[in-house]
């Protein structure tokens, strides 16, 4: 089941996007269907930080729970 991540760009604006993965290369930031097929790419540099979201963010009708996972690389 594809997981439902937030994207904060660089510029602070948040973006929701549903995916099997993310991965990053080179500073950029990929985001795969379970299949393996791109679904969204982000720019190096054009990004700050990725978190899964998981229960009542991921999916209002849930439950939360805290097992959240953050991400954050800093571009010298």
């Amino acid at each position: 089941m594809p997981g439902v991540w937030l994207v904060q760009a660089a510029d602070g604006t948040e973006e929701r996007i549903e995916a099997g993965m993310l991965a990053t290369e080179g500073g950029a930031l990929v985001a795969l269907s379970l299949e393996g097929v791109l679904t969204r790419a982000w720019a190096p540099g054009s990004w700050q930080t990725v978190r899964l979201l998981s229960g009542m963010e991921a999916h209002p009708a849930g439950k939360g729970n805290d097992s959240d996972v953050v991400v954050g690389l800093h571009m010298a």
